[in-house]
């Protein structure tokens, strides 16, 4: 599933955008972090590109498969290329801390580096496409042939190492000295007057 809308290159359509993705992704377990990670790259599309000087942006929300979603912002260009700023070394309340000397950009970009599981950019024509995705755990259904529902590989023994094929350690252990049991299927199950270790 995919939604894409354009909004006008103001500050005031930051709230609208968290409002529609928010609406989009009512539910998913990545909601929070991705309404996060969508104001920050929407205030960023204003602040720091040709889309805040009466342009506009277009968000695009997207669901590519189970377990995954994703927000994008397309601006209209500026001058640099987005980049997560160094965390600031320092505690809350400390003394020490002169906020004028605190970077002015670039910390908006690592909330969303450590929000999202991954984001990234791309040049979109003139300008630039952000994006910021989540991934959360799904449950894997498994038919009764044994193939998952996804197409993915089982996890299983192969029929060759099939467990029932192996003998448990407490028979092994239980054997008489210089003998072991059979496997089943009358084949030995390991060399004669050896026991495995």
């Amino acid at each position: 599933m995919r939604w894409v809308r354009a909004f006008a290159g103001t500050k005031a359509q930051v709230a609208e955008v968290r409002r529609f993705v928010s609406g989009l992704l009512e539910g998913c377990p990545a909601c929070d972090a991705l309404v996060t990670c969508v104001s920050e790259l929407s205030a960023n599309a204003v602040v720091h590109t040709a889309s805040g000087a009466g342009g506009f942006f277009t968000v695009e929300v997207s669901r590519p498969r189970n377990g995954v979603a994703r927000v994008a912002v397309t601006d209209a260009g500026g001058p640099t290329e987005p980049a997560a700023g160094a965390p600031v070394e320092a505690e809350p309340g400390d003394a020490d801390l002169d906020f004028d000397e605190l970077p002015v950009c670039g910390l908006g970009l690592a909330l969303v580096a450590a929000t999202a599981s991954g984001w990234g950019y791309h040049d979109a024509g003139p300008g630039r496409t952000v994006w910021a995705e989540a991934c959360w755990p799904v449950p894997v259904a498994v038919s009764e042939t044994g193939a998952s529902e996804t197409g993915a590989a089982r996890r299983d023994f192969p029929e060759h190492a099939a467990p029932s094929r192996f003998m448990p350690a407490s028979v092994l252990l239980a054997a008489q000295p210089g003998t072991l049991p059979a496997e089943p299927g009358g084949a030995v199950a390991g060399p004669a007057g050896r026991r495995p270790r």
